[in-house]
């Protein structure tokens, strides 16, 4: 418990949250990474993320799976690998449930709102990285819209909003 206040005191620099924050402006992507009541750790690729305000992320998390399940659980605390262009940043929040279900997504998906602890540069000097980076496929257009849709939605958060 010690470790986790101290934890908790921690500020990232104003440097690395500028970065975090201009890397997490639209479509990046990141690892989640949670534990469960019984220490399991788990972790979950996510694209619908971005940065709403000052210390603080939301992000589109589909409820069927096990990282919704560990938030949901009370082990809050979670791990952000933010990998963009050139940038590779670790993040540690407290995760809170803010909608159990997003109306802009298809799916069971929950929006989830991540209080920035700490961030952490991962990137290595010389070594350039390339993120990854999706496409729609023929004929699929209509997903960019949904995306656009979600990623508005993921906007309206207010950030530290009661749940």
């Amino acid at each position: 418990m010690r470790r986790n206040n101290a934890l908790m005191q921690q500020r990232p620099s104003e440097r690395l949250q500028k970065s975090l924050d201009t890397a997490l402006q639209r479509g990046t992507s990141v690892v989640l990474a949670t534990v469960s009541a019984d220490g399991t750790p788990s972790t979950a690729f996510c694209t619908w993320v971005i940065s709403t305000g000052p210390q603080t992320i939301a992000l589109a998390l589909d409820s069927r799976g096990t990282a919704y399940r560990n938030i949901a659980s009370e082990n809050r605390l979670v791990a952000i690998e933010v990998l963009a262009d050139n940038l590779i940043l670790s993040v540690r929040a407290r995760a809170s449930i803010i909608k159990t279900q997003l109306r802009s997504v298809p799916f069971p998906c929950a929006l989830v709102e991540a209080a920035v602890i700490d961030v952490r540069d991962h990137g290595v000097r010389g070594v350039h990285f390339s993120a990854p980076h999706y496409v729609f496929p023929d004929g699929k257009d209509h997903r960019a819209e949904v995306e656009r849709s979600i990623f508005e939605e993921l906007r309206e958060i207010q950030p530290g909003a009661e749940r």
